[in-house]
């Protein structure tokens, strides 16, 4: 047991501070950016404090790799926050260390709260205890114009294995699809919400949400429902990943034309300075179309995200975990209409 862990023994929680921090409001743009793009470090003007927001912390235990939620906080007028509760699972039972690692998450609001942040898995408790965890933050409105089409997200589903016929409506609760094929007919609702993930290169987060599958001649003699809902899920795991490529490809595209001082490198960018949290989503119009048609260009994804710098609350963010973070937003089950 460390001096830490025996002097933790013996004072009664709470023990002050553990994690504390500041986050501020980028509102500056170029200010700010430009030493960062230029190498030089955080910035030292274009900010401002912001208060009211919630900080909280999750952890992952080396040993027992399952995001656990930890203490939270708000901010204060002048930005900062400190967290008292100590991280779960800092040391298996026998007393032996173990790596804990924890993410940072930040929101705003009320339930269901709108996220503004997170980080990856790449800061250790011991390390965090001694750093000052500042972040800053800049809300951006996306335009409608680069929104996901319908073309997009037939792309991404088109051919992967849903009936040729299928048709998808898109509305204020996500997507639905209805198709048929060979005495078959499915149905099934995808809801679609921002990831809080510790994968950030992850910026949309698709779960079923519903589905009705009746299987009749001929088709009974060779599958079954349940052979055809699993065939589904498959296939929106790997359209989750297409999906989630071609929303980066479009922020890219989208920060070049917002920021010209990006430039040419909003790929380094986005994938090394920042991390990006969609704020929330929206489905401007209720639109049906042929999952077919992948060239349909009636935006029916749109959304808004805040930038947050740093990507990487620690030093060295090469030793993040090399095992798979559970996704913090993704519903556990599908329901049967």
């Amino acid at each position: 047991m460390t001096d830490t862990d025996v002097a933790r023994a013996r004072v009664p929680w709470p023990i002050g501070p553990v994690f504390r921090g500041r986050v501020y409001k980028i509102i500056d743009t170029t200010g700010f950016f430009l030493p960062i793009l230029a190498g030089n470090g955080p910035p030292q003007q274009g900010y401002e404090p912001w208060s009211g927001l919630e900080v909280r912390t999750w952890s992952v235990n080396d040993l027992l790799p399952i995001p656990i939620p930890g203490g939270s906080a708000l901010t204060q007028t002048d930005g900062s926050f400190d967290i008292t509760q100590p991280p779960p699972n800092a040391s298996v039972p026998s007393g032996t260390s173990s790596d804990v690692r924890f993410a940072l998450l930040v929101a705003e609001g009320s339930f269901p709260y709108r996220p503004l942040y997170r980080s990856d898995l790449s800061l250790s408790v011991g390390a965090a205890e001694t750093t000052d965890l500042d972040i800053w933050l800049l809300p951006e409105t996306i335009d409608a114009k680069d929104g996901m089409t319908a073309g997009d997200v037939s792309g991404v589903l088109h051919g992967s294995g849903l009936p040729d016929n299928t048709k998808i409506t898109v509305s204020p609760s996500g997507l639905s699809f209805v198709g048929s094929s060979e005495g078959a007919d499915v149905k099934f609702g995808i809801s679609i919400v921002p990831d809080t993930s510790f994968e950030l290169n992850t910026f949309l987060d698709l779960a079923l949400s519903s589905w009705n599958i009746n299987v009749g001649w001929p088709a009974d003699w060779c599958t079954n429902a349940d052979d055809i809902l699993v065939e589904i899920v498959r296939g929106l795991q790997s359209a989750a990943g297409t999906m989630n490529a071609a929303v980066l490809t479009k922020l890219e595209q989208a920060f070049a034309e917002m920021e010209p001082l990006l430039g040419n490198v909003a790929n380094t960018f986005l994938n090394s300075d920042v991390s990006v949290t969609f704020m929330d989503l929206t489905f401007p119009t209720q639109y049906t179309w042929p999952v077919s048609n992948t060239t349909d260009s009636t935006v029916v994804i749109a959304g808004d995200i805040c930038i947050g710098y740093p990507r990487h609350l620690s030093s060295d963010p090469s030793n993040i975990p090399v095992f798979k973070a559970l996704r913090l937003s993704r519903a556990l089950r599908a329901v049967k209409l």
